[in-house]
């Protein structure tokens, strides 16, 4: 699916990408697809990032952002609510909402399987913009999926919402159980899909269970938070170092289901974004420039319904 047969609505505008040690490049569309944005300073504070965080501890805001999209070429945005508060939802809305071409979504913070789970879901989903949640949290462990869940996650796909999923408390396995059993939810695995990225060969269960989740047509991937993944700071910036991890996502999931996504603050930690992006870019420019396309803007338009 090309970016131009999207509905005139989604079509942004072209930007020239430049990279360190690469010069000027084709013209590309880029949508980073997870970013966060919070205010430390706010009255209560924020769940998070934690004070001890030197790195994130810090009010992070539009302005931070546009800085970053000025130097690097990027188009639009999408959101990643980091906070377990109902009311940053609307914060972070009404936060940027005189730059709707900047940005495009919100994957939000509902608690699913809450008796309020409907009516929020239903009052966020009213703006456009709003355009799912992300299982983060595991209240209860193992007995996470009671029937209060699944109730939820069918009113999502019934509401045409997205499930944006960290692997920090889930597994693939749970991955593949909802996508089997909701098979109208679009799911979308974040952050190369909790790989462990260490240079070394590929952890064989980690791959098996990759393929056996990527045979759901409706899981997507995160190409995100490959410096995250790499547990080093200063990260790698070696396209090497994360190859074989990246070299498997392409495997199963291919570039029509493959998404372009940053994890900017936290890619702080490891590095500068322009250092991120170059990856990414080295990693995807022998693909070609429809691959490129799909993985850094098209996709994300197709999968988000924006």
């Amino acid at each position: 699916m090309s970016l131009y047969s999207l509905n005139a609505a989604a079509v942004i505008t072209l930007m020239v990408v430049f990279t360190p040690g690469c010069g000027q490049r084709e013209s590309l569309p880029i949508v980073d697809t997870h970013i966060h944005l919070y205010d430390t300073t706010r009255d209560g504070g924020v769940p998070w990032p934690p004070q001890s965080d030197t790195v994130l501890y810090r009010p992070v805001l539009p302005p931070d952002w546009a800085r970053v999209c000025d130097e690097n070429g990027i188009t639009a945005t999408v959101i990643v609510e980091a906070s377990t508060l109902l009311a940053d939802n609307q914060w972070v809305l009404d936060l940027v909402k005189d730059e709707p071409e900047r940005y495009i979504g919100l994957v939000g913070s509902l608690e699913l399987g809450s008796p309020d789970f409907a009516v929020n879901l239903k009052a966020l989903s009213a703006d456009p913009r709003f355009v799912g949640i992300r299982l983060r949290d595991r209240p209860r462990g193992d007995d996470f999926f009671n029937d209060a869940v699944w109730r939820d996650l069918k009113l999502m796909a019934d509401r045409d919402q997205t499930l944006d999923v960290l692997m920090a408390n889930f597994t693939l396995e749970d991955v593949d159980r909802i996508a089997q059993r909701i098979p109208t939810l679009k799911i979308l695995i974040n952050h190369v899909a909790g790989a462990v990225i260490d240079g070394k060969p590929l952890d064989p269960v980690w791959a098996q269970s990759l393929a056996q989740v990527a045979r759901n047509p409706n899981v997507y991937c995160k190409v995100s938070g490959l410096f995250q993944q790499s547990r080093r700071q200063p990260s790698p910036t070696d396209l090497e170092f994360y190859k074989p991890v990246l070299d498997e996502l392409w495997k199963v999931f291919g570039e029509d289901r493959l998404i372009y996504g940053s994890n900017w603050p936290v890619t702080l930690r490891g590095g500068s974004y322009a250092s991120y992006k170059a990856v990414v870019f080295e990693f995807l420019e022998p693909k070609g420039r429809t691959a490129m396309e799909k993985v850094l803007a098209s996709n994300a338009y197709k999968f988000y319904g924006l």
